[in-house]
């Protein structure tokens, strides 16, 4: 094999490697003492930043989650009732703009959005517009972000384009969401047809 097609097949497993490293999902479990640190900042940097204090039931939640976490990945539901009107759609905007960063740079990324349309059981999907799951690495990039200057400047926004939000955290036992086999086969397409272009590039 020419060095050409060596130097072509490492550059696609360290762009595997980077993003398996950045995706993460296997992190060391947050201790209770840690996480309650980590709790802690956060109310601090936000109340310095005079955020609403909407999210009051967020620690006592966080708090019961913290002697069970693993340190694995994690999938966060988001049940949303949006405001109407043009000012809470430029602030949805504005949330986005000010948390998508924040997500990326913690391996959090948002695996599902989209907006209600119609029942099949039950009565609480009335109230839901808009349904949004964000996949997290881990608890403690979850907690992190909450301390990342565009989360907190992001919050005002979030709740001046929502009438109310419910946020439940699940662990997947069955998914067809596979991020790494799905990049891998991409990488493994892209790999098969530069070995060919390289190929005609050499006349062969």
């Amino acid at each position: 094999m020419s060095k050409l097609k060596i130097a072509w097949l490492a550059l696609l497993l360290i762009l595997f490697g980077a993003f398996w490293y950045w995706y993460g999902g296997t992190g060391d479990p947050l201790s209770v003492e840690e996480g309650t640190a980590m709790l802690d900042e956060i109310e601090a940097a936000h109340e310095a930043a005079g955020n609403p204090r909407s999210m009051s039931d967020f620690r006592a939640n966080i708090e019961a989650m913290l002697p069970n976490d693993d340190g694995g990945e994690f999938y966060a539901v988001n049940l949303e009732q949006l405001r109407e009107g043009p000012e809470a759609e430029a602030a949805d905007a504005a949330y986005a703009r000010a948390v998508f960063p924040a997500l990326l740079k913690r391996g959090a990324i948002p695996i599902y959005v989209g907006d209600t349309a119609g029942l099949m059981l039950g009565q609480y999907g009335a109230e839901v517009d808009r349904v949004a799951i964000v996949r997290y690495r881990s608890l403690r990039d979850m907690l992190d972000m909450n301390l990342d200057p565009g989360m907190i400047a992001g919050v005002p926004h979030k709740f001046a384009s929502l009438d109310h939000t419910e946020v439940f955290i699940t662990r997947a036992t069955l998914s067809a969401v596979h991020v790494r086999l799905t990049l891998a086969l991409v990488l493994l397409v892209i790999g098969f047809l530069g070995l060919k272009l390289i190929d005609r590039m050499r006349g062969y």
